[in-house]
């Protein structure tokens, strides 16, 4: 087991700058875009109970790593098996971030830098960070979160002082029924953003308390999804339902748009710097993760030895997810948040979790 602690702080800092990440940039939802900030509200009840059941499994386990969890609960040779599936998958996850990062900024302020170069610099920041431990990264997380709050209450004062804000685009409220409110919810905004959280599965271990975990994740949840929910609000009020839908980038397009008297303009770089700050935590929480998962299925005793390589295995395979960004969304949407984050996300944890309640009423009854 590390020896790093972190304090529930350092985790609630954590959680929410991995829950804004790229979420909130990007549009989010798909079928619900003039109410997806309800359909964020509703899925930020599941995940809390997500974010329960991974607490409930560490808890179980306090002196164990997450792969130690699941080896106790499975045994051996399944839980090292299932460890080197979240090993994969926290690999794969962490690319999608380093990718989905790489293809903002090239967009959006970059275009004459090649994507790779973009990609190679800033996984290279995460790896140096995360190789200096979880306490670090904790620690920068919480000076961080303040600069996004900052940022992000700044930029909307900017675009309410506009007066572009345009609450009649928010209206009719569940214009197509609930329908798709629910779908969009829990079919697509439950896996992403806070499907992802199952890395987090790997911190909870690190925390100097492990009773403080619930409630510090919960409050950091209840934070993050407010704060989604009323960005994605303001992007559609500002854009119309349409172009929030359209629009690959409708954050940065709907701060383009701020002008004051002619004097404040071109309040781009905001989001910028936001993106690549939450954007950067994301993915050095994944990629923490797959070290851990990694140095406790090799017996690694220096686990940030692998920062290195890990990252640079993340870095390759962030090049061939896909060819370009069209098919880089649909992956996403189809397989991503359609397949693997409802297996490792939900499925897994759920099935660990009555395995040990199992085991445990099995055994009490022996007794």
């Amino acid at each position: 087991m590390l020896k790093e602690k972190i304090n529930a702080r350092q985790l609630f800092s954590l959680i929410v700058l991995f829950e804004l990440g790229t979420a909130l940039v990007l549009p989010i939802g798909f079928v619900s875009h003039r109410d997806v900030w309800l359909s964020i509200l509703l899925a930020l009840i599941g995940g809390i109970l997500l974010f329960l059941i991974y607490d409930q499994i560490v808890r179980q386990y306090p002196e164990s790593t997450f792969v130690g969890s699941i080896r106790q609960i499975m045994g051996t040779y399944a839980g090292s098996l299932i460890g080197f599936l979240y090993l994969g998958f926290f690999i794969h996850n962490d690319a999608r971030v380093l990718r989905e990062t790489g293809e903002l900024l090239v967009t959006s302020a970059y275009d004459m830098t090649p994507l790779f170069v973009i990609c190679a610099f800033f996984m290279l920041t995460v790896v140096y960070v995360v190789s200096k431990g979880v306490e670090v990264l904790a620690r920068t997380g919480e000076i961080y979160l303040l600069h996004v709050l900052i940022l992000g209450g700044g930029g909307t004062i900017l675009i309410l002082f506009s007066g572009i804000v345009h609450v009649e685009n928010l209206l009719p409220v569940m214009e197509d029924g609930a329908g798709k409110v629910l779908e969009s919810a829990y079919r697509y905004i439950l896996m992403f953003p806070f499907g992802e959280m199952i890395c987090f599965a790997a911190i909870l271990p690190s925390l100097n308390r492990t009773s403080s975990g619930r409630k510090a994740g919960i409050l950091a949840l209840i934070a993050s999804g407010t704060i989604l929910s009323a960005a994605h609000a303001i992007e559609v009020s500002v854009l119309g339902a349409n172009i929030y839908g359209r629009s690959t980038f409708p954050l940065f397009l709907a701060v383009s748009k701020v002008n004051i008297m002619d004097f404040i303009q071109r309040m781009d770089g905001l989001v910028i710097l936001t993106l690549i700050i939450t954007s950067f935590f994301k993915c050095a929480i994944n990629c923490y993760a797959a070290i851990t998962v990694a140095a406790d299925l090799f017996r690694v005793r220096e686990p940030m030895k692998l920062a290195m390589p890990v990252g640079l295995v993340v870095l390759f395979n962030s090049m061939m997810t896909s060819n370009d960004w069209p098919e880089f969304a649909l992956k996403g949407k189809e397989v991503i948040m359609g397949i693997l984050l409802p297996v490792y996300s939900v499925a897994i944890p759920v099935g660990l979790l009555a395995v040990h309640w199992i085991r445990r009423s099995i055994g009490s009854k022996t007794l």
